[in-house]
Protein backbone atom coordinates (compact mmCIF):
# COMPACT_ATOMS: atom_id res chain seq x y z
CA UNK A 1 0.00 0.00 0.00
CA UNK A 2 3.08 2.67 1.09
CA UNK A 3 3.93 1.60 -2.62
CA UNK A 4 0.95 2.58 -4.53
CA UNK A 5 0.07 5.79 -2.16
CA UNK A 6 4.22 6.69 -3.26
CA UNK A 7 3.16 6.61 -7.09
CA UNK A 8 -0.02 8.12 -6.46
CA UNK A 9 2.15 10.98 -5.27
CA UNK A 10 4.50 11.39 -8.00
CA UNK A 11 2.12 11.51 -9.91
CA UNK A 12 -0.07 14.17 -8.89
CA UNK A 13 3.11 16.20 -8.91
CA UNK A 14 4.21 15.03 -12.12
CA UNK A 15 0.63 15.21 -14.25
CA UNK A 16 -1.36 16.98 -11.66
CA UNK A 17 -4.64 15.83 -10.15
CA UNK A 18 -7.48 15.53 -13.72
CA UNK A 19 -4.47 13.90 -15.45
CA UNK A 20 -4.28 11.25 -12.82
CA UNK A 21 -7.51 10.64 -12.27
CA UNK A 22 -7.89 9.54 -16.44
CA UNK A 23 -4.77 7.00 -15.48
CA UNK A 24 -6.64 5.28 -12.51
CA UNK A 25 -9.22 2.84 -15.07
CA UNK A 26 -6.15 1.98 -16.98
CA UNK A 27 -4.13 1.19 -14.49
CA UNK A 28 -6.68 -0.93 -12.82
CA UNK A 29 -7.26 -2.78 -15.73
CA UNK A 30 -3.42 -3.19 -16.04
CA UNK A 31 -3.46 -4.51 -12.20
CA UNK A 32 -6.22 -7.08 -13.18
CA UNK A 33 -5.05 -8.73 -16.50
CA UNK A 34 -0.98 -8.46 -15.58
CA UNK A 35 -0.13 -11.45 -16.27
CA UNK A 36 2.59 -12.35 -13.67
CA UNK A 37 -0.15 -11.21 -10.82
CA UNK A 38 -2.46 -13.75 -12.32
CA UNK A 39 -0.39 -16.78 -12.36
CA UNK A 40 2.48 -16.06 -9.78
CA UNK A 41 4.95 -15.87 -12.77
CA UNK A 42 8.48 -13.66 -12.99
CA UNK A 43 8.15 -12.72 -17.11
CA UNK A 44 7.96 -9.56 -17.17
CA UNK A 45 11.04 -7.04 -18.28
CA UNK A 46 13.83 -5.59 -15.71
CA UNK A 47 16.79 -3.47 -15.74
CA UNK A 48 19.11 -6.61 -14.93
CA UNK A 49 17.35 -8.95 -17.51
CA UNK A 50 19.74 -7.92 -20.40
CA UNK A 51 23.52 -7.59 -18.06
CA UNK A 52 26.13 -9.26 -19.94
CA UNK A 53 24.40 -10.07 -22.78
CA UNK A 54 26.87 -9.92 -26.13
CA UNK A 55 26.45 -7.40 -28.87
CA UNK A 56 24.72 -9.75 -31.19
CA UNK A 57 21.49 -10.14 -28.86
CA UNK A 58 18.39 -8.20 -28.66
CA UNK A 59 16.95 -7.27 -24.89
CA UNK A 60 14.52 -9.65 -23.06
CA UNK A 61 10.90 -8.84 -24.04
CA UNK A 62 7.93 -10.78 -22.99
CA UNK A 63 5.38 -11.57 -25.83
CA UNK A 64 1.83 -10.53 -25.29
CA UNK A 65 -0.13 -13.27 -24.82
CA UNK A 66 -3.26 -12.12 -27.17
CA UNK A 67 -1.18 -11.51 -30.03
CA UNK A 68 0.80 -14.86 -29.39
CA UNK A 69 -2.47 -16.95 -29.60
CA UNK A 70 -4.16 -15.14 -32.25
CA UNK A 71 -0.95 -15.97 -34.42
CA UNK A 72 -1.06 -19.96 -33.48
CA UNK A 73 -4.59 -19.90 -34.41
CA UNK A 74 -3.52 -18.43 -37.60
CA UNK A 75 -0.92 -20.87 -38.70
CA UNK A 76 -3.72 -23.89 -38.93
CA UNK A 77 -1.74 -26.61 -38.51
CA UNK A 78 -2.04 -30.19 -36.77
CA UNK A 79 -0.13 -28.80 -33.54
CA UNK A 80 0.82 -32.60 -32.16
CA UNK A 81 2.94 -32.67 -35.41
CA UNK A 82 5.29 -30.11 -34.28
CA UNK A 83 8.40 -29.79 -31.46
CA UNK A 84 7.99 -26.28 -30.69
CA UNK A 85 10.94 -24.31 -30.14
CA UNK A 86 11.74 -20.49 -28.86
CA UNK A 87 15.13 -19.81 -29.62
CA UNK A 88 15.69 -16.89 -27.24
CA UNK A 89 13.06 -17.99 -24.78
CA UNK A 90 14.37 -15.41 -22.04
CA UNK A 91 11.87 -15.75 -19.14
CA UNK A 92 9.59 -18.17 -20.89
CA UNK A 93 6.57 -16.39 -21.69
CA UNK A 94 6.50 -18.00 -24.61
CA UNK A 95 6.64 -21.00 -23.81
CA UNK A 96 3.84 -21.03 -20.72
CA UNK A 97 1.76 -19.54 -23.81
CA UNK A 98 3.01 -22.52 -25.73
CA UNK A 99 1.75 -24.92 -23.84
CA UNK A 100 -1.71 -24.11 -24.44
CA UNK A 101 -1.55 -26.18 -27.57
CA UNK A 102 -0.81 -29.98 -28.18
CA UNK A 103 2.68 -29.87 -29.57
CA UNK A 104 4.95 -33.19 -29.14
CA UNK A 105 7.65 -31.09 -27.10
CA UNK A 106 8.28 -27.36 -26.06
CA UNK A 107 11.63 -26.29 -25.61
CA UNK A 108 13.16 -22.77 -24.72
CA UNK A 109 16.44 -22.18 -26.02
CA UNK A 110 18.37 -19.33 -23.84
CA UNK A 111 21.67 -17.88 -23.73
CA UNK A 112 21.66 -15.94 -20.28
CA UNK A 113 22.01 -18.34 -17.56
CA UNK A 114 19.92 -16.40 -15.21
CA UNK A 115 17.24 -15.67 -17.47
CA UNK A 116 16.88 -19.45 -18.05
CA UNK A 117 16.58 -20.34 -14.74
CA UNK A 118 13.96 -17.99 -14.34
CA UNK A 119 12.25 -19.91 -17.19
CA UNK A 120 12.48 -23.33 -15.56
CA UNK A 121 11.02 -22.12 -12.59
CA UNK A 122 8.05 -20.26 -14.36
CA UNK A 123 7.57 -23.35 -16.10
CA UNK A 124 6.92 -25.35 -12.87
CA UNK A 125 4.91 -22.42 -11.47
CA UNK A 126 2.42 -21.81 -14.51
CA UNK A 127 -1.11 -23.13 -13.69
CA UNK A 128 -3.58 -22.63 -16.26
CA UNK A 129 -6.65 -24.65 -17.36
CA UNK A 130 -5.87 -24.77 -20.77
CA UNK A 131 -2.40 -26.23 -20.20
CA UNK A 132 -2.26 -29.20 -22.32
CA UNK A 133 1.93 -29.75 -22.54
CA UNK A 134 2.97 -30.44 -18.77
CA UNK A 135 6.38 -30.75 -19.66
CA UNK A 136 8.50 -27.68 -20.42
CA UNK A 137 12.05 -28.10 -21.54
CA UNK A 138 14.84 -25.36 -20.98
CA UNK A 139 17.96 -25.41 -22.86
CA UNK A 140 20.63 -23.20 -21.38
CA UNK A 141 22.91 -22.14 -24.86
CA UNK A 142 24.22 -21.00 -27.72
CA UNK A 143 20.59 -20.76 -30.70
CA UNK A 144 23.54 -20.52 -33.13
CA UNK A 145 25.05 -23.61 -32.00
CA UNK A 146 21.73 -25.54 -31.41
CA UNK A 147 21.30 -28.74 -32.86
CA UNK A 148 17.03 -29.43 -33.01
CA UNK A 149 15.56 -32.89 -32.14
CA UNK A 150 14.18 -34.86 -34.57
CA UNK A 151 10.69 -34.45 -36.39
CA UNK A 152 8.83 -31.61 -37.88
CA UNK A 153 9.54 -28.21 -36.20
CA UNK A 154 8.24 -25.19 -35.47
CA UNK A 155 10.27 -22.38 -34.31
CA UNK A 156 9.82 -18.96 -33.31
CA UNK A 157 11.44 -16.24 -32.63
CA UNK A 158 10.42 -12.96 -30.90
CA UNK A 159 13.71 -10.71 -32.56
CA UNK A 160 16.17 -12.35 -30.15
CA UNK A 161 19.08 -11.52 -31.62
CA UNK A 162 21.32 -9.44 -34.68
CA UNK A 163 22.44 -10.44 -38.10
CA UNK A 164 25.59 -12.69 -36.32
CA UNK A 165 23.95 -14.87 -34.76
CA UNK A 166 20.68 -15.15 -37.46
CA UNK A 167 22.89 -16.57 -39.93
CA UNK A 168 24.67 -19.28 -37.80
CA UNK A 169 21.05 -20.06 -36.68
CA UNK A 170 19.73 -20.70 -40.77
CA UNK A 171 23.13 -22.34 -41.49
CA UNK A 172 22.53 -25.07 -38.15
CA UNK A 173 18.78 -25.66 -39.16
CA UNK A 174 19.85 -26.00 -42.96
CA UNK A 175 22.33 -28.66 -42.02
CA UNK A 176 19.88 -30.00 -39.36
CA UNK A 177 17.13 -30.57 -42.56
CA UNK A 178 19.50 -31.85 -44.77
CA UNK A 179 20.28 -34.30 -42.60
CA UNK A 180 17.25 -35.63 -41.53
CA UNK A 181 14.58 -33.82 -44.22
CA UNK A 182 11.48 -32.56 -42.38
CA UNK A 183 8.78 -29.95 -42.20
CA UNK A 184 9.74 -26.78 -40.65
CA UNK A 185 7.86 -23.26 -39.93
CA UNK A 186 9.44 -20.62 -38.64
CA UNK A 187 7.46 -17.64 -36.98
CA UNK A 188 8.70 -14.53 -36.89
CA UNK A 189 7.99 -11.45 -34.41
CA UNK A 190 9.22 -8.11 -35.46
CA UNK A 191 11.28 -9.92 -37.73
CA UNK A 192 14.17 -7.15 -37.87
CA UNK A 193 16.30 -9.32 -40.14
CA UNK A 194 14.00 -10.54 -42.35
CA UNK A 195 16.08 -10.16 -45.89
CA UNK A 196 18.04 -13.47 -44.32
CA UNK A 197 15.25 -15.72 -44.25
CA UNK A 198 14.06 -14.34 -47.43
CA UNK A 199 17.20 -15.19 -48.58
CA UNK A 200 17.30 -18.65 -47.23
CA UNK A 201 17.68 -21.07 -50.26
CA UNK A 202 15.97 -23.69 -47.68
CA UNK A 203 12.59 -20.96 -46.98
CA UNK A 204 9.88 -20.09 -48.56
CA UNK A 205 7.62 -17.36 -47.11
CA UNK A 206 4.05 -18.09 -46.44
CA UNK A 207 2.66 -14.41 -44.88
CA UNK A 208 3.82 -11.30 -43.27
CA UNK A 209 1.00 -9.60 -41.21
CA UNK A 210 0.86 -6.79 -39.23
CA UNK A 211 -1.46 -7.25 -36.27
CA UNK A 212 -3.76 -4.41 -34.92
CA UNK A 213 -6.59 -4.03 -32.28
CA UNK A 214 -9.33 -1.91 -33.27
CA UNK A 215 -7.79 0.71 -30.20
CA UNK A 216 -4.71 1.00 -32.15
CA UNK A 217 -5.70 0.38 -35.93
CA UNK A 218 -3.22 2.62 -37.34
CA UNK A 219 0.02 1.10 -35.10
CA UNK A 220 0.54 -2.69 -35.45
CA UNK A 221 0.91 -4.63 -32.13
CA UNK A 222 3.08 -6.97 -33.83
CA UNK A 223 4.43 -7.69 -37.06
CA UNK A 224 5.18 -11.36 -38.35
CA UNK A 225 6.15 -12.89 -40.63
CA UNK A 226 5.87 -17.01 -41.49
CA UNK A 227 8.30 -19.44 -42.99
CA UNK A 228 8.13 -22.95 -44.83
CA UNK A 229 10.49 -24.87 -45.57
CA UNK A 230 10.84 -25.96 -49.34
CA UNK A 231 9.76 -29.24 -50.12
Amino acid sequence: MTGVLGRLRDSLRKRGFWRTLTLIPRNILFFLTDFDRKYGTNTGMQAEDDTGLPQEHEGYEGAPPRLFHRIMHSLDIAYGRYTFIDLGSGKGRVLLLAAHYPFRRIIGVEYNARLNDIATENARLYQHPERKVAKIETVCGDAGAYEPPAGDLLIYLFNPFRAAIMERVLSNLENAMRTEPREVLVVYQNPTQRKLLDAAPFLEPVTYHEYRTKRFRKMPIGRVAVYRSRT
